[in-house]
């Protein structure tokens, strides 16, 4: 089978001719028919520090967003069949930790495996996943749209975290998740949406989307804009997608006092805040991170509200392309708005 896979700890990736994998007992063999570039995809190809530090064994398989028919399951697999159509989890817990046992499988710390990073990825014709990773697709989500419901949730876990249902947010940075975030934050009913970036066409599709204050940040002070808006008093929750410790420090000025701080962006090196005393101390300022998605009630959560039919993720489609067309797609990416697809 075709595949893309990371051989060497430097700027690269190649692609391979692979046996098709054999699933296990508890394991499905996947048929990918669609599958996503994310940032994370990139930073692996580029091999950034963030990605060095994790110390993944190599060669793998890269990517995790994606979609497929079921082509086997293995003995011991019980509630997914040949036929069904799935789409990817990309954490692999233990299922018996602590951590686990307690509602949070999810962040699983007891090695958990990480699809496209420790697992072999979905940048193939064919996945083998163990079954607690494969999520049905409902009729109604074609596999474009199924290869973003990854993303998807995790836009939902970040707002889970920022509950802005009667109150203000800010996003900041415009990428797919973030704009993920601006129109789920419309449909769970936030009074005040500010989106920030610095790309005046996603800014654009931010607006489209619903936020009620568009601000490119290359060109406007966003905490200014944020205290005129909301009257001095600071916007009520903040997502993160930056990364980027000015844009964060700045985060802590633009909130109001006991407001939420939701970490979604890499940060690729320690990370100092300023003011920690008075800026987050003393406000009693909620700080907090998320790492991909809930099992599975993220899942659960966006699907139903996918199935109101008041939100497309065809929105989310930049760019439809093959898997022989891999080099390009990392060359075009940072100027395609929304993902682009790898359509087998």
């Amino acid at each position: 089978m075709k595949a893309i896979q990371k051989t060497a700890g430097k700027p690269g990736a190649q692609f391979v001719e692979l046996e098709i994998p054999r699933p296990g007992r508890n394991e499905v063999l996947v048929q990918v028919k669609a599958s996503a570039l994310c940032r994370s995809d990139v930073d692996v190809y580029e091999w950034t520090q963030l990605v060095q530090n994790a110390h993944y064994k190599l060669p793998f398989t890269m990517g995790h967003e994606f979609s497929g028919l079921v082509i086997e399951a293995g003995a011991d697999v019980k509630g997914i069949r040949a036929g069904d159509r799935v789409a990817g989890e990309t954490h692999i817990p233990c299922g018996c930790c602590n951590t686990c046992r307690t509602g949070n499988q999810h962040i699983c710390r007891n090695n958990m495996g990480v699809i496209g990073r420790s697992f072999d990825g979905c940048f193939a014709q064919y996945i083998k996943i163990p079954e607690i990773a494969a999520v049905k697709l409902p009729d109604s989500l074609t596999y474009r749209q199924g290869a973003l419901l990854e993303p998807f949730t995790t836009a939902m876990h970040a707002l889970s975290k920022a509950n802005p249902s009667g109150s203000s947010i800010a996003i900041l940075g415009m990428g797919t998740i973030g704009l993920m975030a601006v129109e789920l934050a419309k449909f769970l009913g936030s009074t005040k949406i500010f989106a920030m970036g610095n790309n005046e066409l996603r800014l654009a599709e931010s607006r489209r989307l619903g936020a009620d204050v568009a601000i490119n940040g290359s060109r406007e002070d966003f905490v200014q804009a944020i205290m005129r808006e909301t009257n001095g008093v600071g916007v009520a929750s903040i997502i993160d997608m930056t990364g980027n410790e000015d844009v964060i420090n700045k985060s802590v000025e633009a909130l109001k006092v006991a407001g939420t701080l939701v970490h979604v962006g890499m940060v690729p090196k320690p990370l100092t805040f300023n003011n920690y005393m008075y800026g987050v101390v003393y406000k009693e300022l909620n700080v907090t991170g998320i790492f991909g998605r809930r099992m599975f009630e993220s899942w659960e959560t966006v699907l139903s509200i996918l199935s109101t039919g008041r939100i497309g993720l065809d929105n989310y489609i930049g760019k439809v392309t093959e898997l022989e067309n891999f080099e390009q797609a990392i060359a075009d990416f940072r100027g395609v708005t929304g993902r682009i697809i790898f359509e087998l």
